[in-house]
Parts: structure tokens; C-alpha cells; sequence
């Protein structure tokens, strides 16, 4: 069975969990926190509730780990090292876009949101699960 990526929108298969993070709070805070609740990225909490400065990923606490030793996770803050912009996706988004934007961003993980409420988080697993299993 195989599922036309075009008339998927990122709302059907987004992970609708959502784990925040402080901007101030340290890397290992947040580490713990993606190993606790089982998530490989943490959305970064702004000023306003319509905020969004940036996204934590397991990728950018494994860039940087790769410079620095382990004790830089106690000193680095989550708005020091989060990947920012946090580029989002609207809703109703085909996954054929979505795949094309993660493409070209170089990223694997975006917020959904519907208007200005994030409402989930889109990954290229979910992307992967989708094309293969239907």
C-alpha cells in the first residue's frame, strides 16, 4: 500500500506531545528531560506565549559535546546552544513540502502550528513511518 505524500497533511502524523524547555535553564537540565519524557527535541519557551526562539535537538547537544568536554552541559544554557530559527510548519502543510523543507533547511524536526499555537511537532521519523508503513 503505498500513501500519496501530497494529500497527507503534517497534523496527521505529528507528534502532538509536547516538552518545553527554559532558554535559561542548562543543557543538562534539558538533556534529562528529552531522556525522562522520551523525546529527541524540546521546543525553547519565549517571552510571550506566542513566542518560539528556537528548538533543542539531541543534535545540537551532540555538537556540543563534540567541541567541549562533558561538564559544559552544567555551564551551557539551552538558549546558548538551541537551533534558532525554529522553523515551523502550518497545519494543513502536505508532507511532500514538509519533506522539501526539512530538505533545504537541514533540519529533522519542526513545530506544527496551527496560526500562532504550536500544536505538535513534525519529524522526519514520522515522515519515514508514513511513506513506508501508509
Amino acid at each position: 500500500m503505498t500513501t500519496d505524500l501530497r494529500t497527507v497533511r503534517a497534523e496527521t502524523v505529528m507528534a502532538r506531545e509536547i516538552v518545553w524547555a527554559e532558554p535559561h535553564e542548562t543543557v543538562r537540565t534539558a538533556a534529562e528531560r528529552m531522556q525522562t519524557q522520551h523525546v529527541r527535541a524540546l521546543l525553547v519557551r519565549g517571552d510571550t506565549e506566542h513566542d518560539l526562539p528556537g528548538i533543542l535537538t539531541s543534535k545540537d547537544i551532540v555538537n556540543l559535546l563534540g567541541s567541549q568536554d562533558a561538564s559544559v552541559l552544567d555551564r551551557a544554557t539551552v538558549g546558548d546552544v538551541m537551533t534558532r530559527p525554529s522553523i515551523c510548519v502550518p497545519k494543513d502543510v502536505n508532507l511532500i513540502d514538509c519533506i522539501n523543507l526539512m530538505r533545504m533547511s537541514g533540519v529533522r524536526r519542526m513545530p506544527v502550528v496551527d496560526g500562532l499555537k504550536v500544536i505538535g511537532i513534525l519529524s522526519s521519523s514520522d515522515v519515514f513511518a508514513r511513506a513506508l508503513l501508509g
